[in-house]
């Protein structure tokens, strides 16, 4: 939904039309369809379009850098790294920075994606986790060298923040250029990007609940654990992904409270299910039982790295659940902390009612003398 609210923000605030939801709602659905289209009929040719996805994303962050270092009034480094701006109404900067953190902990949502797809990929133990630290590195440096260069170049913080967008970055490149088309040419940038990601979020998504249907953990999983013979993939799987996406899109059009609520939800679902594994593993690590490490490990900086992981989590958790302005009202609220207690509890009233007479852990399957044992 994020993605498809870029797509219409550039003509919002002229021309005379007016953005409503239910048309950022039929967008979200024609992305959701193209990223099905992709996964299902473009399969074999699926690695291709991802290797072009980062081609572009490398290419187009200095196309996005070019406006923001040479065409925008340079702040002051003093500005850029010393200064502080509290916009959110919150009396402590210590607390409207932790609130700040929520924005740039989207940055790591998603890198588990890889491990989702270990199952497709060869030599997994080593290319799996490979690929999620070059990722890192790669975005990681990347995103920190476009943020500095839009803090020099972001001019009037207040106009960005208050552009009819509703989207500051595309303020600051308007700013920059002064032209509409250029700043929608630059927008659309952005747009293939962020759509391209959507690709594969789906495939790693149904690639989770297919995992999970084998497992016995979702209703039918006969059915949604089934794999496609022509394709050679769980059809069925992406099919119902994308339909529980286009259902959650629903919720946009009836209240934007809501759906912001639902992005909130997102975040602390995500880092929920890291937080478990991890904490499990740095219990181990003081136990006396031996770990059977696999391949990849990260030696004598696994604990610590583990415990920074643990402490990030748990913060950012506990702040997901905040306001994100002051004072709070029936529409700025966040709602995520209590959609987020009804999901849990539902899902403990499904466990004892129904999974735990059927689910009994993940399903290993491995290949010994060239037969599958389970």
């Amino acid at each position: 939904m994020l993605r498809t609210n870029y797509i219409r923000s550039p003509t919002s605030g002229g021309h005379g039309y007016e953005p409503l939801n239910w048309h950022a709602t039929m967008l979200y659905w024609m992305v959701l369809l193209i990223a099905m289209m992709v996964n299902i009929l473009g399969i074999r040719v699926f690695p291709h379009i991802e290797s072009a996805a980062f081609i572009f994303h490398i290419c187009f962050f200095f196309v996005l850098l070019v406006p923001l270092v040479y065409l925008t009034p340079q702040s002051s480094a003093r500005y850029v790294f010393a200064d502080f701006e509290n916009a959110g109404g919150w009396e402590s900067n210590g607390l409207s920075w932790c609130l700040g953190l929520l924005t740039s902990a989207w940055s790591f949502v998603g890198i588990d994606g890889t491990t989702h797809m270990s199952e497709e990929v060869k030599d997994a133990a080593n290319v799996v986790p490979q690929s999620m630290v070059i990722a890192l590195i790669i975005s990681g440096v990347l995103t920190m060298a476009f943020s500095i260069a839009i803090l020099f170049g972001i001019g009037d913080i207040h106009l960005a923040l208050e552009t009819p967008t509703h989207y500051p970055i595309i303020q600051i490149f308007y700013t920059a250029t002064g032209s509409k088309g250029a700043t929608t040419a630059i927008t659309c940038t952005l747009i293939v990007t962020l759509v391209s990601t959507t690709f594969g979020l789906l495939a790693c998504a149904s690639r989770l609940a297919w995992a999970f249907a084998r497992d016995k953990g979702l209703p039918f999983p006969n059915y949604f654990a089934h794999v496609s013979k022509y394709y050679r993939i769980p059809v069925r799987s992406i099919v119902l992904i994308t339909f529980i996406a286009c259902l959650l899109g629903l919720i946009n059009i009836a209240s934007s409270t809501a759906f912001n609520a639902l992005t909130s939800l997102a975040l602390i679902g995500h880092y929920s299910s890291y937080l478990l594994p991890i904490a499990l593993m740095a219990v181990r690590r003081f136990g006396k039982k031996e770990i059977p490490w696999g391949p990849w490990t990260l030696g004598r900086w696994g604990l610590p790295i583990n415990l920074v992981s643990i402490t990030y989590s748990i913060v950012l958790i506990v702040f997901a659940v905040f306001p994100p302005f002051q004072p709070v009202s029936a529409t700025t609220m966040n709602y995520a902390g209590v959609i987020f207690g009804a999901v849990m509890l539902l899902c403990t009233m499904m466990w004892f009612a129904y999974g735990r007479k059927i689910y009994w852990g993940p399903v290993r399957e491995v290949l010994e003398e060239g037969h599958m044992k389970k």
